[in-house]
C-alpha cells in the first residue's frame, strides 16, 4: 500500500513557510508503517511552490528517527481521499492528511488550528491490522 503523507497540519503544525511545532505521535506511527514495508510518499502543497520549502520539509522528516528516509514526493498536491481504512485497503492507497474528509483531528497547541490526531490514526490502523 502506498501511503501519501501530508506535512503541514499532519507531521507538524501549520506555520508555512516555516516549519511548525512537531505533532506528537507522528514519528512512532510513521516508523511502524515503514517497518511493515509501507512506502511513504510526501504529498504536500509545498511541492507546488518553488521556494525551497519542499526541501525543508523533506530535511525535517528525514532528520526524524525513521526506519528509512522518505525520498518520494508528489509533483503536485493530490487531493486526499476520505479517511476510511476499508476504502484505503481496497484502493491500495492511504492518505494521512489534515484536510482528508473524516480525518481525526486535534487542536494544535501553538497555532490554535487543527492537526492530525496520531493517537486515533494509530488506533484505526491497528484495528484494521495494518500495523500487525
Amino acid at each position: 500500500m502506498k501511503i501519501y503523507l501530508d506535512f503541514d497540519g499532519t507531521v507538524v503544525e501549520h506555520f508555512y513557510p516555516l516549519i511548525g511545532a512537531y505533532n506528537p505521535g507522528a514519528i512512532e506511527v510513521l516508523y511502524l508503517l515503514q517497518a511493515k514495508g509501507y512506502e511513504l510518499i510526501l504529498n504536500t502543497y509545498r511541492s507546488e511552490i518553488k521556494d525551497n520549502s519542499l526541501d525543508e520539509a523533506l530535511h525535517y522528516i528525514n532528520q526524524l528517527p525513521l526506519f528509512k528516509k522518505i525520498t518520494h514526493t508528489t509533483t503536485y498536491k493530490i487531493n486526499p481521499m476520505q479517511w476510511d481504512i476499508r476504502q484505503a485497503i481496497e484502493s491500495n492507497q492511504l492518505f494521512i492528511d489534515d484536510i482528508a474528509p473524516d480525518m481525526p483531528l486535534i487542536n494544535a497547541p501553538k497555532s490554535g488550528g487543527k492537526m492530525v490526531d496520531w493517537k486515533m490514526v494509530y488506533r484505526d490502523l491497528a484495528q484494521a491490522r495494518i500495523l500487525d
